[in-house]
């Protein structure tokens, strides 16, 4: 396994843990994907709202919208952007396609040398709050409460591995750190601010890749990305035709 392909897999591995029945691995050829993927692809769907989230002020509808993220990792990723597609899983129009398709695309350009998927779910969900008006307020535990509850889990999951004879690894520990990064549910808060000294999604993927080994800085290429925003055919009051981004090519 090529150091690219690593990687991948832990970028996968990490994203399953945090989105759980929100990410899918799409199945080939089934016109929800991204055409000429040489690899998987794979789709995160993101609404307004998440579980921590507040309801919408009286009076007010909750928007039920929900954007759907697919993207393929290409052979040099994260050198290279990835392929990327933005579909309407449910309630989005084509133009507001377009609008996000364009803020992520211009995200993974210059995202190039770190994984960025995360980060680009993040972006897309930022766009879906502002979309939908949503309260900058969520009903969250305070750090303190979340503190002591992560350390508490973490000591009881160690207690659970010395009875069963589960030896302490750097696996096992990027285990747990998975769940943490999970817990905190960052990307889902997006209106809070983010202290100073408070580590982004993106920095949370790069201490998991350098907590198992050492990584060596690749200069990437500028190979093309690719971006393709597709509707979902089965609202009869939006747009039901893909409508493409052009690939981009830093070579050119």
């Amino acid at each position: 396994m090529s150091q690219y392909e690593e990687e991948q897999a832990m970028e996968i591995e990490a994203l399953e843990s945090i989105f759980m029945d929100d990410m899918k691995r799409l199945p080939e050829n089934s016109g929800d994907g991204i055409a000429h993927a040489s690899s998987s692809c794979y789709q995160v769907e993101i609404s307004a709202y998440g579980e921590n989230d507040s309801e919408p002020e009286e009076g007010k509808e909750r928007d039920d919208a929900v954007l759907g993220l697919v993207f393929a990792h290409t052979e040099r990723y994260p050198d290279e952007p990835p392929l990327l597609k933005c579909r309407s899983v449910r309630g989005l129009r084509e133009g507001e396609l377009g609008e996000i398709s364009a803020l992520v695309l211009e995200q993974s350009e210059t995202s190039v040398g770190q994984a960025m998927i995360f980060d680009l779910t993040q972006t897309c969900k930022d766009w879906m709050r502002r979309r939908a008006g949503a309260s900058d307020f969520v009903d969250e535990e305070t750090e303190e409460e979340l503190r002591a509850r992560l350390e508490h889990e973490a000591e009881e999951r160690l207690r659970q591995m010395r009875i069963n004879g589960t030896p302490v690894t750097i696996e096992n520990f990027k285990s747990w750190q998975l769940a943490f990064i999970k817990e905190r549910g960052e990307s889902f808060n997006p209106g809070r601010v983010r202290d100073a000294d408070e580590l982004t999604g993106r920095q949370y993927f790069e201490s998991a890749r350098k907590s198992g080994k050492d990584v060596e800085a690749d200069g990437g290429d500028g190979s093309e990305g690719d971006f393709e925003p597709d509707t979902d055919s089965s609202e009869d009051d939006f747009a039901d035709s893909d409508s493409d981004v052009s690939s981009v090519d830093a070579d050119a």
